[in-house]
């Protein structure tokens, strides 16, 4: 299964042949010579969208070349002997996250419809997961040992914490957290406080199961005109961009002026409050999922980051 892979490269240009995403570079043009354009045997499913991935455009602005032409269209991620199937709207990243690419997978897969496509609730929710850091500013997969991890149960309404916490607990040499038990209905806040990183609230909507790959990562740290700021709150969507005026997306009440309209390409946006504000509920919106998160103050080296589902 092939989700929104730029199997014929995301431009197809004269220069820089050597990079794995140009069309017309040996590495493409060999994958994809010959009449059919996958491995004889396996059966091959690809899905793809209907004219939002931003590394399927005809125009070069996702790759910083704006008004120049690609040489690629949305057919891009199609191949010759494969199944290939058109999701409609999605972005680059629903092609594999969104219940629609869901429902091909398995239908590929299993031979049969789905029984449902969203997820069943456990009565008990088990979370763990790995801490993970960004040294030098650059994301990795490696553990990050002695974070500090804490989790608290939320009011929906207003974000105010519910009792004292779930989970206190240092990571070893692993980098793990967790587990910790909580209620498929209960919205989360998870604290993690890790040497060079700011203080990172995170802000989930309930996990109607267990997991164990709950991963945390720490905010990077603050600009200066950042921390000059009284409160920032982000709010990240990990499995999906933001498209105007494809979706309903507000923060603090407010449509963001930092996210694009048209093509999505945006998963994260960032609300600078006064440190008039410090300390009150913020409400993230997408579609139908609804974040309350809190306003901490900059001054400590804190960061709210509403992190949505779905």
């Amino acid at each position: 299964m092939l989700c929104g892979v730029p199997n014929h490269g995301v431009f197809a240009w004269d220069d820089g042949l050597g990079n794995e995403f140009n069309g017309r570079g040996p590495f493409l043009q060999g994958l994809n010579e010959g009449d059919s354009e996958v491995v004889p045997g396996p059966a091959f499913l690809t899905l793809r969208s209907e004219g939002l991935d931003k590394y399927a455009q005809p125009d070069g602005r996702f790759i910083g070349k704006p008004g120049t032409p690609t040489g690629i269209t949305s057919d891009g991620p199609a191949l010759n002997g494969a199944t290939n199937l058109v999701l409609g709207a999605v972005d680059h990243r629903e092609t594999a996250f969104h219940p629609r690419a869901f429902r091909e997978i398995y239908r590929f897969v299993a031979g049969r419809e789905p029984d449902r496509l969203d997820i069943a609730a456990e009565s008990s929710v088990r979370l763990s997961g790995l801490v993970t850091g960004t040294p030098g500013g650059v994301p990795t997969n490696r553990p990050v040992s002695g974070a500090l991890v804490e989790v608290f149960r939320l009011s929906a309404d207003n974000a105010e914490r519910v009792g004292g916490a779930l989970y206190t607990k240092r990571t070893g040499a692993d980098g793990r957290w967790g587990p910790v038990n909580a209620g498929p209905s209960w919205p989360l806040e998870i604290v993690l406080t890790s040497a060079g990183s700011p203080t990172t609230h995170f802000y989930r909507s309930p996990f109607p199961r267990s997991s164990d790959v709950v991963h945390l990562r720490a905010a990077r740290p603050l600009p200066p005109a950042d921390a000059a700021s009284g409160s920032v709150v982000i709010m990240s969507r990990p499995r999906g961009y933001f498209g105007l005026p494809r979706d309903v997306v507000l923060l603090d009440g407010r449509e963001p002026e930092d996210v694009k309209s048209g093509v999505p390409g945006d998963s994260v946006t960032t609300l600078r409050l006064p440190a008039t504000e410090v300390g009150r509920p913020v409400v993230g919106l997408f579609n139908e999922e609804r974040i309350v998160a809190r306003a901490w103050p900059a001054s400590e080296g804190r960061i709210a980051v509403v992190e949505l589902t779905y």
